[in-house]
This record gives C-alpha cells, structure tokens and sequence, in this order.
C-alpha cells in the first residue's frame, strides 16, 4: 500500500475510531446514568416503603390506643354516674335506661355495670342480666374484668375482637364507691376501615399504582412473604436470590440492591420502634428502560457516524493528495542520491513550499550535497573506529576475567572462615548453611565451644558488597573471635566488638550480628543482637515464635553503645533458627521481599524435622520465592534443636 492509501485509511480510522468512541462513551454514560437513577430511585422508594409500613403499622395500633383510653375515660364516667344515681336512692332500671339514653345520643355502645359478685344488674342492652366469671374459656368478653372486683387491677382494657357480626372493645374500671365491675364496650368497625386503608395492604397498593413501580413486598426476618402488591403483567414472585439478598439486608441494616434480568430489585430493612417484627420492604422496578435508550443514542450515533465517515474520506483523499506531491519529489532525490546522479533543481518546487515539507527538501539538498563529500570521511573514521573497538573490547574481557578471579579468591576465604565442624552429641543439634552471593558480600557465622556444655553462636552480616565488605568481615570475625572468653557474655561481645570497629575499621559501613550463648545441658539462651533481626524458636508442635528483640544499634555505627541481654530456655524438640537479613530482603520477579511471614510458613512446615531439615525446608521455599532470577546477596542459616534425652544425632556444616 502506498503512503497516500496509509494517510487516507489512517484519517478515515482516526475519525472512525472517533465517531465510534464518542458514540460508545455517549452510550455507556448514559446507560450508566440511567442505571443509577433507576437504582436510587429503587433505594428510595424501598426505604420510603420500609419507613411507610412502620407506620402503616403503627397507625392503627396507635388509634385503637387512643380509642381504649376514650373507652375507659367513659367506663370511669359510667362509674361515678352509678354512685352518685345510687347514692340518690335510684332503682337499677331508671339508672339502666339512663345508660340507654347515653348510647342512643352517641356514647358507649354497651354498659354493664355488676355488684360485688359479679353480676351485672345494671346494663343498656335488653336480656336477662349476667354473671362475670374467671373463665376464659366460658366467657372471654368478660372474663379479663372479673379481676376488678378486687382492684387487681383497677383498669382493663381489651383488644378489638368480632362478637356477634360486630368487631368490639371493651374497658372496665373498678367501682368507686364499692366493689364492682364498670364495663364498656363500641363498635371499632370503622378501626378495620382504618386498618385496611392506612394499613400495609393500602400502602402496597398505593406503591404499585403506578406503572414505575413492578411489585412490592414486605418480607419477615426469615424471608416469608407477609404482604404483595403487584403491578398488571409483573415479573412473577421474587427469585431465591431475592429472598437471600432481603435477608442479607435485614441482617446487615442497610438498603442493598440485586440486578436480575431486565429487573432492579431493592431491599431496605424494616426497623419498627419497638424493635419488635423486623423485616424487609422489597421494591422491584423495571430497568429495560435503559437498555432502550441506549439502543436509540445507538442508532442516531450511527447515523451521525456515516455522515461525519462519508466526509472524512473526501477531505482526507483531497488532503493526501496534497501532501503527497512534495513527498514524491522527495523519493525520486532520494534514489537519484543513491544512484549517483542526483540534480538539485528538481526539488525546486518543492523547497518553494513555506511548510514542513519545504524545509524538509531544503535541508535534503543540504545533505545530499554534502553526503558525498563526507562518504570518504567517515569511511576512513570507521576503520580506526573499528580497530579502537577492538583493543578496548580486548581489554574489557581481560578486567571481567580479573574480576572473577578475585570475586572467587574472596567467595573461597569467605568459606574458608567458617566452622568446619559443629558441635555434635546426644543432647543437641546443630547445622549452619552459607550460599554466596553473585558478588562478594560479608555474611558468616561461627559457633565456638567454651565448655563441655556451653556454645557460643554468632550470626553476623555487613553492608555494602564486594571486596571491602569481605575486609570488614574478616575485621568483625576477628572482633568478636577476640573477645570470646570463658566468662564473656553475649551483650559484653556485642560492646566490645562495637569499641574496636569503631575506633579501627578503615572502612565507612557497619554490621549487624546476633550472639548468642547456649547450654547445651539445661536449654538456657542468652542472647543479644546488634541491629540483627531476632531469630525464630521453633516449638515442638510446629508452632513459630520470634525471640525478644534484646541489644541494640548496628556494630561500627557509634562508639560506646550499650547492648541489652534476653534469657530464653529451649525446651526438648525445640529449635532456634537464626539468619542474616540478606534472608529476608531476598526479592522475587515482582520484587517483594521473602519477609516474615513466609520464613514462619516454611519454618512451620512439618513437625520434629532436623536441623538440616529445617534449614534444606526455608531454602526450598526461597528457591521457589525467587525463582529464575537467582539470590543477589549472601544467605546464611543456622540452626540449633535440642533433642529428646536418648536422641543422637551428628551433623556437620555444609560451606558453600
């Protein structure tokens, strides 16, 4: 394809890709807007309904309330109306059409007022007078007032019940003058009315009297249906999912939503004031909406994207076009150059054009007049380049070479330094480990024996690498090998060795070590650490502790410094595992640390494994940590368990 079709079709896609990102970024916004209306919409209208049924509930409970104690204000009237008539001499019958009277102008429906045993004498509805008993059973309209007669209590008021095709309440109040029971009763029919249009089932239907709105319900605790209101052709129950995602909201608190489908289904839980019947307020509302509006911007981002398409290719084809003229004259100087007969006028027209194509053909005739001057130039430069290359490549492989050798020379003392043979016998087992890194560093460790059952164990690292870092070893080796005596402590060591590199050490870096004294008959570990992490016990069970982090700052850092001590007691089958921070720091293809955490794992793994087993276990684990790239620094390990009392066990170290 030529540069002219590669400039049209790149122009034609670059307003191709433009049209269809602005459609698509269009589209999705406002999808996702759509989307989010409609989900907030939903949330509302779920936690508006919660809030709603708490009171759809509340509101009959709170009017039959106040209709319970309007009837026992009236039951308290009738009572101070019977004593005063009967403090007037006045027969039962005169007081009993009285009461009649008071019905028929709008009070109390029933009356009934009894003696002290219990029998009502005295009551607006005709019939054979009555007797209040105790039975629940025999008589539940009346049963809860016998109590009265012995004021325990003194006021009764009972819940709305059918009695006889009417739904009545009843309120009782004890005699004021004697022992007596003061009874009255109304038809609460219009408390159902209230019910049934203030009540959750009117407000599910006010819900889904529109068509935003697909379906209610109003969920328990356990996900039971108590309440539904569903719009003409809804989407059918609620699903599973639904129900587990109402119970998830009732138990979290919070409104929550779930898509399914061309549904968006809110959950908002129902918290009465009394805490009492908890539940959830199920919304689902219809989000096909949203697709269809996104399919219309769609189709209209189409059509405006075949009109701006159609126009693109017309103005690019005319824009190549132009462009291209300069570039052609260009390509015919160029092999004009390159076959040796190159005329600067044909680039005459070209050169005359005030763009970047003119002072392109401007500066292309400058250089092919001076190409050939310079061609014998630098092919001249090139041989002496060439032979330079050649000696200076000579001498790179002779230093690389040099520099092996020493790094190896330096890797072999650092070898040589260490223990050859560690300590054997019944009652304890040790193994110690070093892997070199790709360039000399310092790290070593060392285990000396002061007695026939003390052991001093030194773990020690330096900073920096190469050839000085291997001296300042050699210097912190010696320092501390100097100050090892019978009665030496490891924080005594630790001070000691700080004083002489301090004053002695020619070299600017510091090391941190770890020592530690062991005894090999009782298990007691005396330990301090110069700026060295604190090693790890591990128990006889396989469970992984960190030793207290006792001493202080690295060694060759300040002079004079004191170290601090902690006191450990190794019990049989424990093991004390000890490194060097090149351990930890060892970083893998992503370039995170091997770390604590890891090192616990793999200590971790496996119960009553030997020294050398714990150590081969933590390596494998690094191998796997870091992977192809190999360990950049030095990795020493040294491990210690002390045995069960008939356990032998001969382990020597292994060098690198």
């Amino acid at each position: 394809m030529t540069f002219q079709g590669r400039l049209i079709l790149l122009i034609t896609g670059l307003v191709t890709l433009a049209v269809l990102s602005i459609t698509a970024m269009l589209a999705w916004t406002t999808h996702a807007s759509m989307l989010a209306r409609i989900e907030t919409d939903s949330r509302l209208a779920a936690a508006l309904l919660a809030r709603s049924a708490v009171q759809a509930r509340e509101i009959p409970r709170d009017v039959e309330a106040l209709l319970g104690e309007r009837l026992l204000s009236e039951a308290t009237l009738s009572a101070h109306i019977v004593a005063l008539m009967e403090g007037a001499k006045a027969a039962p019958k005169p007081i009993s059409d009285r009461f009649k009277a008071i019905a028929e102008a709008g009070g109390p429906d029933e009356v009934w007022v009894t003696d002290n045993r219990g029998r009502a004498y005295i009551h607006n509805l005709p019939g054979p007078d009555i007797t209040f008993g105790a039975d629940a059973k025999a008589q539940p309209q009346h049963a809860p007032f016998y109590g009265l007669l012995n004021r325990a209590p003194e006021k009764v008021v009972t819940d709305a019940a059918t009695e006889g095709g009417k739904l009545m309440k009843f309120a009782g109040v004890a005699g004021v003058d004697k022992p007596r029971i003061v009874q009255v009763g109304a038809d609460v029919r219009r408390l159902g009315d209230i019910a049934r249009k203030a009540g959750t089932d009117g407000l599910m239907e006010a819900f889904v009297a529109t068509k935003a709105i697909d379906g209610a319900w109003l969920l328990d605790s356990a996900g039971r249906q108590l309440v539904r209101a569903a719009a003409p052709g809804d989407g059918g129950p609620l699903s599973d999912a639904a129900i587990e995602a109402a119970k998830a909201a009732t138990a979290a608190g919070e409104v929550r939503t779930l898509r399914e489908g061309a549904f968006l289904t809110a959950f908002a839980p129902v918290k009465p004031a009394g805490g009492q019947g908890a539940g959830t307020a199920v919304v689902r509302v219809p989000a096909a909406d949203a697709s269809a509006v996104v399919a219309r911007e769609a189709k209209v981002g189409v059509l405006i994207g075949a009109v701006v398409l159609a126009l693109g290719i017309a103005a690019a084809v005319r824009f190549a076009r132009r462009q291209m003229a300069p570039i052609e004259r260009l390509g015919e100087a160029v092999a004009a150059v390159e076959a040796g007969r190159f005329n600067p006028f044909t680039l005459n027209d070209a050169m005359e054009r005030n763009d970047e194509m003119g002072r392109l053909a401007r500066v292309f005739r400058s250089m092919a007049l001076e190409a050939s001057a310079r061609e014998e130039t630098l092919d001249a430069q090139l041989v002496m380049k060439s032979a330079e290359l050649e000696t200076k490549t000579e001498k790179l492989a002779a230093a690389e070479c040099l520099i092996e050798e020493e790094q190896r020379a330096a890797r072999d003392v650092q070898a040589s330094l260490l223990p050859r043979q560690l300590p054997t016998g019944r009652d304890s087992q040790f193994h110690g480990l070093l892997i070199p890194g790709a360039t000399v560093s310092g790290d070593f460790y060392d285990v000396i024996e002061l007695d026939e059952t003390r052991t001093l164990m030194v773990v020690a690292g330096v900073s920096g690498g190469g050839v000085p870092a291997a001296f300042l070893m050699l210097l912190v080796r010696g320092a501390i090998r100097e100050l090892v005596r019978a009665d030496s402590t490891p924080a005594a060591i630790l001070a000691g060795a700080n004083d002489l590199l301090c004053g002695q050490s020619p070299f600017d870096g510091f090391a941190t070590a770890f020592v530690a004294l062991y005894d090999r008959s009782t298990g007691m570990l005396r330990h301090s650490s110069a700026g060295n992490r604190a090693p790890c016990r591990v128990l006889a069970d396989g469970t992984v502790q960190a030793l207290a982090d006792a001493g202080g700052p690295a060694l060759g850092v300040r002079k004079g410094v004191p170290y601090g001590e902690a006191i450990i007691r190794l019990d049989q089958e424990d093991t004390l595992f000890l490194c060097t921070d090149g351990l930890l720091r060892a970083p893998n293809a992503e370039r995170e640390p091997f770390g604590e955490e890891r090192l616990a794992a793999a200590l971790a793994h496996g119960h009553g494994r030997s020294a050398r087993d714990r150590i081969e276990t933590v390596l494998h684990a690094l191998g796997n940590h870091v992977g192809t790239q190999g360990l950049a620094g030095d990795v020493v390990c040294l491990t210690v368990r002390r045995l069960l009392p008939a356990a032998e066990v001969v382990v020597e170290a292994t060098p690198a």
